[in-house]
């Protein structure tokens, strides 16, 4: 049976019944109460009964009994969390295990995003419509190309299809299988090339000056320079036109080339929901032009240094040079 408080009301009758010289057996049954309930109530407050008195007292010992907040306990931890998701765009479970990876704190990702929803992680709102800084909190999901916007023609470069690729790289066995895409911010302008690995989820970002085959292979030479050679081994790339005179790539690089089915975007899944995350830092239909490569860099490095769920909370850069680092 649930146990429900004394109203104010119920201590006003009280009082009455009191007054009208009822035992507390007699009050207990015109309330429907214990005579127990009825009995502490009445020994409450010292002295003369005051139902509003006994609930000021009542009040106050129920907020005195509620557990402190940790995140209001712990400032140096709260503000940590703060940076994390407006620095980093760290996600609160992402804050969470990774906290507790590094045995720093222990603090559920639920009590950070009820702190966020009742308290904001204790920072001032600045006007009546703010929603703090539950609005940095990263988006989930993204939007794919509708099928029929870009143009598909065949690869200039021996034609392996994705049906064909081997059952160790579907199932990511190994370090240095990449799969390959474009960001455009405006028409006609510089764009992004990305390449993700399969298995470490590492992300490689850099710009082209356009959008054809000249400027990507030149970008993709320079994004896999920073990667030792051990670690290029296939690329998967869109199927985009920028992407379909690969031969100086395939010799260049020694890698082999697998080739999606054309409107598929699935089957490059693990590029398709990075760039949902690179869109979070390049809007869509912005300029790219004024974004410089030491920015770019950044990004990439904030990317790379961010835990994810599906690597145990261990970030692509400490699994891909197999190193743990200090991030909390």
């Amino acid at each position: 049976m649930s146990y429900y408080h004394l109203t104010i009301t119920e201590r006003e009758s009280i009082l009455e019944f009191l007054a009208k010289g009822l035992t507390i057996r007699a009050i207990a049954l015109k309330l429907q109460r214990s005579a127990s309930t009825i009995s502490r109530e009445i020994r409450r407050l010292s002295g003369h009964y005051s139902p509003s008195k006994s609930q000021k007292d009542y009040r106050i010992k129920r907020q005195n009994s509620h557990k402190p907040r940790i995140l209001d306990q712990q400032t140096f931890l709260r503000e940590t969390i703060i940076e994390l998701i407006k620095e980093r765009q760290w996600s609160p479970e992402q804050i969470s295990k990774r906290l507790k990876l590094e045995g720093k704190a222990t603090v559920s990702y639920n009590t950070i995003y009820r702190h966020i929803e009742s308290h904001n992680l204790k920072i001032p709102l600045t006007s009546h419509g703010d929603t703090g800084i539950r609005r940095q909190l990263r988006h989930r999901g993204r939007q794919r190309h509708h099928s029929g916007d870009r143009k598909h023609r065949a690869p200039q470069v021996d034609y392996i299809p994705i049906q064909e690729r081997p059952k160790f790289i579907n199932e990511r066995r190994r370090i240095g299988d990449w799969e390959l895409d474009t960001i455009q911010g405006k028409v006609g302008e510089e764009v992004l090339v990305t390449a993700v690995d399969r298995q470490t989820r590492y992300t490689l970002v850099t710009k082209a000056k356009r959008k054809d085959s000249q400027a990507i292979n030149s970008a993709l030479q320079a994004m896999f320079s920073q990667i030792p050679k051990e670690f290029v081994l296939s690329i998967t790339p869109d199927h985009g036109t920028e992407f379909l005179q690969l031969a100086e790539i395939r010799e260049k690089l020694g890698v082999t080339i697998y080739w999606p089915d054309p409107y598929s975007p699935e089957q490059r899944g693990t590029n398709e929901n990075t760039n949902g995350l690179i869109r979070e830092y390049f809007p869509k239909r912005q300029s790219l032009n004024p974004r410089t490569l030491e920015e770019v860099s950044q990004w990439q490095k904030l990317l790379n240094n961010r835990p994810k769920k599906v690597l145990g909370y261990r970030t692509p850069a400490e699994i891909l040079f197999d190193k743990v680092l200090d991030l909390v």
